[in-house]
């Protein structure tokens, strides 16, 4: 009974969980890369797959082509604009082939949207995002769906997140959890104010999140809120 009191305080204390899909929910490093292969193929340059971390990790597909040309000593923003549009569209038709939820995603979802208000903030555009929810079958578990902008700091993206949570209740930044996979979005999620909870990241990533665990398969909104930091009253921090 006092486990179950406890765990309710925790849910009491969480306003709400925004989440970054893109390898959290769904595993696309790989169908990201591949697309990002093919749409400098077609423009007859090669993209050195070697650097694909220190290159794109971590960044927007318009940040992700712009850091892949200055390696390569091609900075061309007419090229690079061809090239987002490029790698896109593979990257819709990969998707569109097909794609699997990462192991317990569903469950997560289902569970977590019963007791917290649960959001999506990406680096994903809308349109990929809404497409993979949709298939998903998840498209309705959302309260707010925010899509980073082509150069906006993730800082600014969660701060767009917490208005929009905001104009439909009252949402504290610091009673908000941001769970993702990448060290730039933690950075961002905290310099807004926000408790991070890194899912699958690597080890250098996860140690700048307030918590980490390996995969969502089991996890409840009770241990994003205790991974987090947070703590019932009765275990100040």
């Amino acid at each position: 009974m006092a486990r179950s009191a406890n765990a309710q305080l925790l849910i009491s204390m969480l306003d709400a969980v925004l989440i970054e899909w893109e390898n959290v929910l769904v595993d696309t490093s790989s169908a990201r890369r591949d697309a990002l292969v093919r749409a400098f193929a077609e423009e007859g340059l090669r993209f050195d797959e070697s650097r694909w971390f220190a290159a794109c990790h971590g960044r927007s597909l318009h940040g992700a082509v712009a850091s892949a040309l200055s390696h390569a000593g091609q900075a061309d923003e007419p090229l690079a604009d061809l090239l987002v549009m490029r790698a896109g569209r593979a990257f819709a038709e990969r998707l569109g082939k097909g794609f699997v939820l990462q192991p317990g995603a569903r469950a997560f979802v289902e569970r977590a949207q019963v007791g917290v208000r649960i959001g999506i903030v990406t680096l994903a555009t809308r349109v990929e995002t809404e497409f993979v929810l949709r298939l998903a079958g998840l498209d309705g578990a959302f309260s707010i769906i925010v899509c980073a902008e082509a150069a906006e700091e993730a800082r600014v993206t969660y701060e767009r997140a917490l208005v929009h949570l905001a104009g439909r209740r009252p949402v504290r930044n610091d009673r908000t959890v941001a769970v993702a996979h990448i060290a730039p979005a933690f950075r961002g999620a905290r310099a807004a104010g926000l408790r991070t909870l890194a899912v699958g990241a690597p080890a250098h990533d996860a140690l700048e999140a307030d918590g980490a665990v390996g995969n969502i398969d089991g996890l409840t909104v009770t241990d994003i809120a205790r991974l987090a930091g947070l703590t019932s009253p009765e275990q100040p921090r």
